[in-house]
């Protein structure tokens, strides 16, 4: 999550996906509503169609007959359900179905339909006009003293087409109607259900939704695999546009990874056909980098020519100072001046070198020649003068060099390196101490360390240890000689040979820096 063209993939995707989904539903949305309500109007207008149609008087077997005339295909296939029923305040009596079965009512909601408040009553038995003792009115040649169910019902003539009144606010001529709605799922399906009551009757319709709009499945699931898809070629897309827009950058990385101390000249590739903000960056950057090379090869010269020129006058110095010494008679005070001044002299050469060597170091120039060097034999020599130097410390010196190590590189400026460490070790080391030289192969590495059990070293200290003129705190160099540049210089020698010098431990104990070479 770090790279910035993995975020810019991530969030382009994230941001056309949110697009495309909410379109897709917003669409989904709106268009199941029309079908919705396309659905509605036709179950509407079926259940309008048969009320208006159906007579009080019709018979099972002629209601059917209209059902299956007028409906009967697509109740065959499976489209349609329907069922008109008629109603009064106490019962229902089914007329007559068709495409209705046990799994298609089983499917409703419970309670639905809802029975009308006030259901019409559009016959009663018993009554009526014109009537039969016992029987049936004449026009329905009813069967006299049958139950309701076989006999019928009587005509009433003041009760036919005698609606209640109607709600306030709602036309007076029209009679009042309940329509219901309801959604369910039969065998896998989805079903759409309206109820109707009106004029004394009940329809009870379903229309098969998935199979009256066959184009509906089809298209849901085209938006469920076409979705992903289109996801897909969203982060593909852009990925492609992350790139094109990086590929700028990852020049402008390339350029700089080649500028170093060597060469300081390499500037950034410039493109006309670049964005406006890409070409900015590039000139600033170029404009940044001719200032930078400008002052390290004047900071560079200034430190060469300042220590070549020294070397002139001190060494006339040295000159006056020993033969002033080899003319003034031993034990005077002019002796011990010019003693003095010999020593401070050793210690100017020595600091005027290191930085001779530091500035060379600094343009690349330190390193002349790589030379397949036996560190064995060049470590064995080192250790007899440093064994040399610990006795005179008080110290034991501890040799424990593996043979056969060979890497490239001069061998006087890896003596130097590694003196510098040990004389370091030799001078923070605890009285009675010890001084330790390890080296030995570690995979394609080479790996020499100098320890000693001197003063731990603080936390503040190892961050700036290798800086150039920076010593120790107090507490740990007190009375210690040295002007801070050893550990600059060991660095510069190692990295110019392609290594790496670490402070690997530093503790009551024991304190290890280690020298990491390329075999």
């Amino acid at each position: 999550m770090r790279s910035l063209r993995t975020r810019l993939i991530i969030i382009s995707t994230l941001v056309s996906s949110m697009a495309i989904i909410g379109l897709g539903w917003v669409s989904w949305h709106f268009m199941m509503r029309a079908v919705e309500e396309s659905v509605d109007l036709r179950l509407e207008g079926i259940a309008t169609r048969l009320i208006r149609d159906v007579h009080p008087r019709s018979d099972r077997a002629a209601l059917e007959a209209l059902l299956q005339a007028n409906f009967g295909d697509e109740t065959t296939d499976g489209k349609l359900s329907l069922s008109i029923r008629e109603i009064f305040p106490e019962r229902e009596i089914e007329l007559g179905s068709i495409g209705w079965s046990a799994t298609t009512g089983a499917a409703l909601p419970a309670g639905f339909p809802q029975r009308g408040p006030d259901p019409l009553r559009r016959f009663e038995p018993g009554k009526g006009k014109g009537k039969e003792k016992g029987g049936r009115s004449p026009r329905e040649g009813g069967r006299p003293g049958g139950p309701p169910e076989e006999e019928g019902w009587w005509f009433n003539e003041g009760d036919f087409n005698r609606n209640p009144p109607p709600p306030e606010g709602e036309d007076p001529q029209r009679p009042p109607r309940l329509i219901e709605f309801c959604d369910a799922e039969v065998a896998g399906e989805d079903w759409r259900f309206i109820a109707v009551q009106e004029r004394g009757f009940a329809v009870l319709s379903g229309l098969n939704v998935t199979l009256s709009n066959p184009g509906i499945g089809q298209l849901r699931k085209t938006l469920f695999i076409g979705t992903p898809v289109a996801l897909l070629l969203i982060a593909g897309g852009g990925w492609l546009v992350a790139d094109r827009a990086m590929r700028p950058l990852r020049k402008i990385t390339a350029t700089a990874g080649r500028i170093s101390v060597q060469d300081l000249s390499e500037r950034m590739p410039r493109n006309p056909n670049s964005d406006p903000e890409i070409e900015k960056l590039t000139e600033v950057l170029n404009a940044m980098m001719a200032r930078l090379e400008t002052s390290f090869s004047h900071a560079s010269r200034f430190s060469a020519d300042v220590s070549h020129e020294l070397r002139t006058p001190i060494a006339v110095m040295q000159g006056e100072i020993e033969t002033a010494l080899r003319e003034c008679e031993p034990g005077k005070a002019e002796e011990s001046s010019l003693l003095v001044l010999r020593e401070e002299l050793d210690r100017l050469k020595s600091i005027i070198r290191s930085l001779l060597m530091l500035s060379q170091a600094d343009v690349g120039g330190l390193i002349r020649k790589l030379e397949p060097v036996d560190l064995y034999r060049e470590l064995e020599a080192l250790a007899e003068d440093a064994e040399i130097l610990a006795e005179a410390a008080g110290l034991r010196f501890i040799p424990e060099i593996e043979e056969g190590l060979v890497v490239p590189g001069e061998s006087i400026l890896l003596r130097q390196a590694i003196l510098n460490l040990i004389n370091n070790a030799i001078k923070f080391s605890a009285e009675g101490g010890f001084v330790r030289l390890s080296a030995a192969r570690k995979g394609d590495e080479v790996h020499v360390s100098v320890e000693n059990n001197g003063p731990a070293i603080s936390d503040d200290d190892r961050e700036r240890i290798f800086d150039r003129f920076y010593r120790a705190d107090r507490a740990r160099s007190r009375g210690v000689d040295g002007f801070g540049l050893g550990l600059s210089l060991t660095r510069a020698i190692v990295e110019g040979h392609g290594g790496k010098v670490i402070l690997e431990e530093s503790g009551s104990e024991v304190t290890r820096f280690a020298i990491r070479l390329k075999a």
